[in-house]
């Protein structure tokens, strides 16, 4: 490996359609991009959307990756991570960790498998394997440290929290985006039952009795069936005149900076919760649930309310005491983004990637 940071860094993005992953990815490759840190992205050659995103910040390197997860495309890849001289491997997804494996042998690059999910690690011997061949495992929460880690490879594992890229929430001077007269609750994330949307739906349909206005904003997508199960129970609930459905937003700085608060009441185990870290940083209050690392990134009370159970008196009664409390939630909201700055941000999160790919 070269000295010092002149590294090159190969990301494999395998993903055809973009989320929260191929996010992660595009916002540590901008921030090496700041740093002047060589890296690459490989992708299918036929996703054009993808190149286009990547190209201003990383180099691209295309593979038929959607064919036996890029094996066929294996040593013209091998030729370019030469001709490049990568010298780490990043591996996103276990799809694709035998490619990585591969390439690893063909080039003698360093390799790097991220863990985003709070799944058991496996003992058999295929996975003894994979994890003997792996240089280092990157997770992104305690919650995932605990769950994949393996005593005997322990000085594999590493814990790097998620980091927001705050270079795309700038400040709004003189907000527009939000009615003073009109309390907003927003949600953002995929739309589908285990997220805990209608849950939240009836915490609205709750407080829509009271006499201060309520209304949320919806953003997020989902699959066809999810979205239309959505609509009709808006529709049945007739809560058409204060909830507004938005779908994807690509400008999530002026949706969150938009809201009274955010809440997020998953009911499945969240590795992370970025959407969380995204909004304290622009000032907004968050309620989430207790399913999954979301303890790590709220201190309940202090910089954001944890509700234990999903359902439409909990969420309400949440909403309920910020409405009630502006001096609290006024405290609440500077509590947040400090915990934010001091913990969560991509500098942070690049920095310990950084000294990861030093040592190994």
């Amino acid at each position: 490996m070269k000295r010092g940071m002149s590294v090159t860094i190969l990301n494999i993005v395998g993903a055809k359609v973009w989320g929260g992953g191929e996010q992660y990815v595009y916002d540590m490759c901008d921030e090496f991009h700041r740093r002047k840190i060589e890296s690459f992205v490989l992708i299918d050659e036929s996703n054009q959307e993808f190149k286009e995103r990547f190209r201003p910040i990383a180099g691209i390197i295309t593979g038929n990756l959607y064919s036996i997860k890029g094996f066929r495309s294996i040593k013209a890849i091998a030729r370019e991570m030469n001709r490049h001289q990568v010298d780490v491997i990043q591996c996103h997804s276990g799809k694709y960790i035998l490619l990585c494996i591969a390439l690893k042998k063909l080039t003698g690059a360093k390799l790097i498998f991220y863990k985003h999910n709070i799944v058991a690690a496996k003992h058999d011997f295929y996975h003894r394997w994979i994890q003997s061949q792996v240089d280092a495992f990157i997770c992104v929460s305690k919650r995932v440290y605990e769950a994949q880690v393996i005593p005997a490879l322990k000085d594999k594992y590493r814990l790097v929290y998620n980091g927001i890229n705050t270079y795309r929430f700038p400040k709004i001077p003189n907000n527009s985006k939000k009615e003073k007269d009109v309390f907003t609750v927003g949600y953002a994330g995929r739309i589908t039952e285990n997220k805990g949307i209608f849950e939240l739906l009836d915490a609205l349909t709750m407080l829509h009795q009271i006499p201060k206005s309520i209304r949320i904003r919806i953003c997020g997508d989902g699959l066809p069936d999810n979205l239309r199960d959505l609509h009709h129970y808006i529709a049945q609930q007739g809560m058409e005149d204060y909830v507004e459905f938005l779908g994807f937003q690509k400008d999530m700085n002026a949706f969150y900076r938009s809201l009274d608060c955010l809440v997020a009441p998953s009911k499945v185990e969240e590795a992370f919760g970025l959407v969380l870290c995204e909004a304290m940083y622009c000032g907004v209050p968050v309620i989430a649930s207790t399913s999954g690392a979301q303890a790590e990134i709220i201190d309940s009370g202090y910089s954001g309310i944890l509700i234990d159970r999903v359902d439409g008196q909990s969420i309400a009664k949440a909403i309920q005491d910020l409405m009630d409390h502006p001096q609290e939630r006024a405290s609440m909201i500077h509590k947040g983004y400090e915990r934010v700055l001091a913990n969560f941000t991509l500098p942070k999160m690049v920095d310990s990637i950084c000294q990861i790919i030093k040592s190994v």
